[in-house]
């Protein structure tokens, strides 16, 4: 029924008149597959816009991709050892000239051996955040007044932060850093990067890389913003023909249950030493983030257990 529907509306007038004369366009397998890929590439992108040339922040994403291409390239060539960590390490930042702008890369050689604890390799981060695609532009019911950017295959969000911000993330640099080293399966948002961009008549625009916990996207069919408060913790609706992903808050959480068995003591635990941490450095704004997707036949041959899928998150 799909392919007669497609086929009319494909006809021109006069060969649908002449049925005789009309034969029916052979598609080949290699068609289908194409426009299959094409329909499946829109699907992934629904909730995303791609900054292309026509989008107010495409000079600002290009400007990133150069001078992050440059900046990954440095530590590719000059590779850290993860035993040769030094404090000056810390305050070190990379200053990198480009046309008409100035990139500067900030603790490089420690972030690089953060990405190495993590499993990372360089030459894959380089190629997911400096690749010919697009970047895409995140669209969801956020109040943040930060912008957001994600890799065109969505590992990585680009996030732009106030230098206060800044200054306080590399101030507790170490701090973090030893704290996941001591609970590897920490749930604390994992940075990989901070960078800044200095352009002639404009203001410095500082950004943090993270990875996206959220990854992959696909599967998932609710997203939660969990603060442990109500006030105004709730969504507006929105129209069922809109295209932002909805981020929900603590009142539309409801009466759910999510049941982790035997995993619940250790998650818990987990959640209390990551907001001792957090408390300890002052923080008071911070929220956990949840995802809710079924469980589907591919997964069901992996190893499952909480611990298992956030030490698959690192990856």
């Amino acid at each position: 029924m799909a392919s007669t529907l497609q086929l009319k509306l494909s006809c021109p007038p006069s060969a649908m008149q002449s049925s005789i004369s009309y034969r029916r366009p052979h598609r080949t397998w290699s068609a289908i597959q194409r426009m299959l890929g094409r329909v499946r590439q829109q699907w992934k992108l629904l909730g995303f816009f791609e900054i292309n040339e026509q989008h107010e922040y495409f000079k600002f994403t290009c400007m990133l991709k150069e001078g992050l291409k440059a900046s990954i390239q440095k530590t590719i060539d000059e590779p850290v050892s993860m035993e040769s960590q030094k404090p000056s390490d810390f305050q070190r930042v990379l200053k990198q000239m480009h046309e008409g702008y100035e990139m500067r890369t900030y603790a490089a050689p420690v972030f690089a051996r953060f990405r190495q604890y993590l499993g990372m390799m360089d030459t894959d981060f380089q190629k997911s955040l400096t690749c010919e695609s697009s970047y895409l532009q995140f669209i969801s019911n956020s109040k943040s007044k930060a912008d957001f950017f994600l890799t065109f295959d969505k590992r990585y969000f680009l996030k732009t932060q106030r230098k206060r911000e800044i200054r306080f993330l590399l101030t507790n640099l170490s701090k973090y850093l030893d704290h996941l080293e001591r609970y590897p399966h920490s749930i604390l948002v994992k940075f990989l990067g901070v960078y800044s961009i200095i352009a002639p008549q404009e203001k410095k625009r500082y950004f943090i890389i993270m990875q996206s916990v959220f990854y992959p996207h696909e599967k998932i069919n609710e997203r939660y913003d969990i603060k442990g408060c109500q006030v105004g913790r709730w969504t507006e609706p929105t129209v069922d023909s809109s295209e932002v992903i909805v981020v929900f808050k603590d009142c539309d959480f409801g009466g759910k249950v999510i049941t982790i068995n035997q995993e619940q003591t250790w998650l818990l635990q987990q959640v209390k030493l990551d907001t001792q941490f957090l408390k300890a450095l002052h923080v008071i704004d911070y929220s956990l983030l949840v995802g809710l997707q079924p469980l589907h036949d591919d997964d069901q041959f992996l190893d499952n257990t909480l611990g298992n899928i956030l030490a698959r998150t690192r990856l």
